[in-house]
């Protein structure tokens, strides 16, 4: 039972490392999946498969070569200069993540509630080192919040969604909706690129960390199908809502309004609380690769972080969603190439891992 429990918890911190503002208010899985229509579901199957059988590798290669952070696992299993590069650009991808992060829950306090800017971006700063401060069990505390929060406010937008309009709640009607482009399992591949490396920061520790394959491979399963069940339905309503995205920053927040303005604003609180979680992760991912290669504490681990990331980030959110993403996820799929390479060039049988646990 303690087993489950803790793979449980695994599932919900590999959810939320994923799930950001960008998945959550409906406009980066429009970009990757709802323009391609009701196959863009299959799509999400792929990544769902991809997410444990490459999560399998990754927890395997971790746990063997004894690698506690994503720059060393990245060493480990690219080529020399491919190395470097993907280093360099994950780790700019983190910083500017958590920049963006900072300056938009910011943003979001003020936008909404009117309290000034660096009152939201202050109590972030606050509430993520306090979490942090915790390690591993703070990534437990906080995701265990988190995600049920989120698969309970998605569940009761969809229920009231389909309330409304039980007219398009059947795959006839989603079949029949038209689509704008057509390559949708490139687009698949990409997306499951781009999640698989943007969670090695979290995976890599924890896998080091707990040293069982079978239990953080049991929570890759998890998380990868709650996230798969959560994507079905944004990507579901971003479809029969197409003008969304192009006519508004979040546009799951207009989704709510036609159902009502209070779980409008519960959407907005879990916007807020995953932008929270994916912080945490950022941070977490970020500090243990300046433990690891500068033999930084910690504690100061934490703190040069943040204070690099603070000033980075000059793009707004809408630009990082529709012109980073994509570049990173190019990368992110040989990344995931390379990971496969090595793991097969150690001539591992792959239901060996299982014995290794």
């Amino acid at each position: 039972m303690k087993d489950w429990i803790l793979a449980i918890q695994i599932g919900m911190v590999f959810v939320g490392s994923i799930v950001g503002a960008g998945l959550s208010s409906g406009r980066e899985l429009t970009q990757f999946f709802a323009v391609y229509g009701y196959k863009s579901f299959m799509g999400l199957l792929i990544c769902a498969a991809l997410y444990i059988v490459v999560g399998k590798m990754i927890i395997y290669l971790a746990i063997k070569y004894k690698v506690s952070s994503y720059t060393e696992f990245i060493n480990l299993v690219c080529p020399r200069p491919v190395a470097i590069f993907t280093n360099v650009v994950l780790t700019m991808f983190l910083l500017s993540s958590t920049s963006i992060i900072l300056a938009g829950s910011g943003a979001v306090i003020h936008q909404y509630f009117g309290v000034p800017r660096f009152v939201g971006t202050a109590a972030m700063i606050i509430i993520s080192v306090i979490f942090l401060m915790r390690q591993t069990k703070g990534l437990f505390e906080v995701n265990n919040f988190t995600v049920p929060v989120l698969i309970v406010i998605m569940a009761a937008v969809i229920v009231g969604y389909a309330n409304i309009n039980p007219e398009q709640i059947s795959f006839t009607y989603v079949r029949a909706l038209p689509y704008t482009k057509s390559n949708w399992v490139i687009s698949s591949l990409v997306y499951a690129g781009f999640n698989i490396i943007s969670i090695i920061g979290i995976l890599v520790p924890m896998a080091n960390e707990i040293k069982s394959n079978r239990i953080v491979l049991r929570g890759v399963a998890i998380g990868s199908g709650i996230l798969t069940l959560l994507s079905i339905v944004i990507v579901f309503l971003m479809m029969v809502n197409p003008t969304y995205a192009r006519q508004y920053e979040i546009p799951i927040l207009a989704v709510a309004q036609q159902i009502t303005p209070v779980l409008q604003v519960c959407l907005l609180f879990m916007i807020w609380l995953e932008m929270f979680s994916s912080q945490i992760s950022n941070i977490y991912s970020l500090t243990k690769s300046l433990q690891s290669k500068f033999a930084l504490r910690y504690e100061m681990g934490i703190a040069t972080s943040i204070l690099v990331a603070l000033p980075l980030s000059t793009f707004g959110f809408t630009n990082l969603v529709d012109v980073l993403y994509p570049i990173y996820g190019v990368l992110s799929l040989a990344f995931s190439i390379c990971v496969v390479r090595f793991y097969w060039s150690q001539n591992i049988s792959f239901n060996s891992v299982y014995k290794h646990s």
